[in-house]
């Protein structure tokens, strides 16, 4: 967009206008980021978890190896 073609955006419709469309269309990118961001972060957590959750399962099998030697 040029400054040309928002000027005549202004003045045809009022800054107000212009101005909610504007920050609508900035508002919905910032949304999209967001919920992706998350997405990511989920998994993140999910992947943690799930190698916390195998090594707590290799300590129980250790401990129970060792404890039934003793």
């Amino acid at each position: 967009m040029d400054i040309e073609y928002i000027l005549k955006l202004i003045a045809n419709n009022g800054f107000p206008l212009v101005l909610s469309v504007y920050l609508v269309i900035k508002l919905e990118y910032f949304i999209n980021e967001l919920v992706k961001n998350q997405k990511e972060f989920s998994r993140n957590v999910t992947s943690e978890i799930k190698e916390i959750n195998h090594s707590i399962n290799d300590l129980r099998i250790f401990i129970a190896s060792n404890g039934r030697k003793s």
